[in-house]
């Protein structure tokens, strides 16, 4: 048995403990976060039809595939540099990169978005395809300054600028909703959540002005050379990954229709609050503290401690939540929605594998690993395809079809913490 004093031991150094206080601060504004838009879903899920959200899965899938790539990965290097001159100027090359990508974004929109929502299986979708551009400008401004408060261990303005994403995007949903303007306010209301965020994060980037403006060509084109890496190989990876995930929306929406898209998406989304509510936290303050602790010994004894938190917490927030969470989403949302109840109970075996080990693939970034980051995002999309495959030429039921994608990722996700772990080792 545990005695008092031990366990106000532990506590103690808890609260001591810088990694504990910058994880908390995060989880409290994660937590808020994530409030706002569950309390509104009882509600948005009675005024927006199971399509609706299925056209909202397939513009955030097209947004998704072009932010993760929106900085050209350069937001990974923002926390590398020794002095902030460097990282106030990475972090203004990541920015810049940003609006060069949305400009093209814009031009293929113009030409082709007749053509990208026909094959998507969606007409409708046409004239919303015009905001992705604002949408990937957003995002790719929000991740750059994202990472850049991160190295100045400014946690306390990442927990608010979630708070505002969360509650001025899901505000805007609910009006549009509300004037019965349910055609695009869940699209419009998301267009509008990075913009919020990023109003209250870039507050610390604008404090750099001297900097800002001493800051020549020259100097973004050296710093760009210097981290190459990170657009060479890592960017193709995050894009292969990002590809491989959204891949399941438009194969949903091609074969089994925009009806079950919503459903699923529906499902995938609102279990996965509990997993961003504390996992994407820890994920953060680990990024920071790997970075510091990459050339000693003690980055092992961080990947263990981080591992054994992600475990515990896992074993507490899914178990239960397994054999309760059909209930919970008739309850909650409406007996509209029972089948997404149904398609997220196997898909919370994969979020709490994903959970204890997606936030351990930033490691591969910090110790510029690009190249091997970029073979398992490589496999990632290898299998996923194959799923795909699987499934169209075994005419799968669509739960059998999540049951097998399931298993075949968690496999993936654990090979891929161990092969983490023996690098640190290393």
């Amino acid at each position: 048995m545990l005695n008092n004093d031990f366990i106000s031991g532990i506590l103690s150094k808890l609260k001591k403990s810088e990694f504990s206080k910058n994880v908390l601060t995060l989880m409290t504004g994660t937590a808020i976060a994530q409030v706002i838009p569950l309390l509104l879903a009882p509600v948005l899920s009675r005024i927006y039809s199971p399509e609706d959200f299925g056209r909202l899965a397939l513009y955030l899938s097209i947004v998704q595939l072009l932010g993760v790539i929106a900085n050209g990965r350069y937001e990974l290097a923002i926390v590398l540099p020794k002095t902030r001159k460097e990282g106030v100027q990475i972090t203004l090359l990541a920015i810049i990169i940003s609006i060069v990508v949305s400009l093209i974004a814009l031009i293929s929109v113009i030409f082709f978005s007749a053509k990208i929502a026909f094959y998507l299986g969606d007409p409708k979708l046409e004239k919303w395809l015009y905001l992705v551009p604002l949408s990937v400008l957003m995002m790719g401004v929000f991740n750059a300054l994202n990472y850049f408060n991160t190295r100045e261990k400014a946690f306390k303005n990442i927990a608010r600028a979630n708070v505002f994403k969360a509650f001025g995007g899901s505000i805007s949903q609910l009006f549009f909703g509300i004037i019965k303007f349910t055609n695009g306010g869940l699209i419009i209301g998301q267009s509008l959540s990075h913009f919020f965020g990023n109003v209250k994060m870039i507050k610390t980037f604008l404090f750099n002005k001297e900097v800002l403006k001493t800051t020549s060509f020259n100097d973004l084109k050296k710093l760009g050379l210097r981290y190459i890496d990170f657009p060479k190989f890592s960017l193709w990876g995050i894009f292969l990954n990002s590809f491989s995930n959204n891949m399941v929306n438009l194969f949903v929406s091609n074969l089994y229709g925009l009806l079950t898209l919503g459903q699923y998406s529906f499902a995938y989304k609102y279990l996965g609050m509990p997993a961003s509510l504390i996992g994407n936290s820890i994920s953060q303050v680990y990024l920071q503290k790997i970075s510091e602790y990459r050339v000693e010994k003690s980055a092992v004894e961080l990947f263990k401690k981080t591992l054994i938190r992600l475990f515990i917490i896992s074993l507490i927030v899914f178990c239960p939540l397994y054999f309760i969470v059909e209930d919970i989403y008739v309850f909650v949302f409406g007996e509209e929605w029972k089948l997404a109840g149904v398609y997220a109970k196997p898909l919370i075996i994969l979020f709490s594998v994903k959970f204890m080990t997606v936030p351990f693939s930033i490691t591969f970034s910090v110790f510029e690993k690009q190249k091997e980051s970029f073979f398992w995002n490589v496999a990632l999309l290898i299998l996923s395809i194959l799923l795909l495959n699987t499934s169209n030429i075994f005419l799968l039921n669509f739960l059998d079809f999540i049951y097998l994608y399931v298993s075949a990722l968690s496999l993936y996700y654990i090979f891929m913490v161990i092969r983490v772990y023996f690098l640190i080792k290393k």
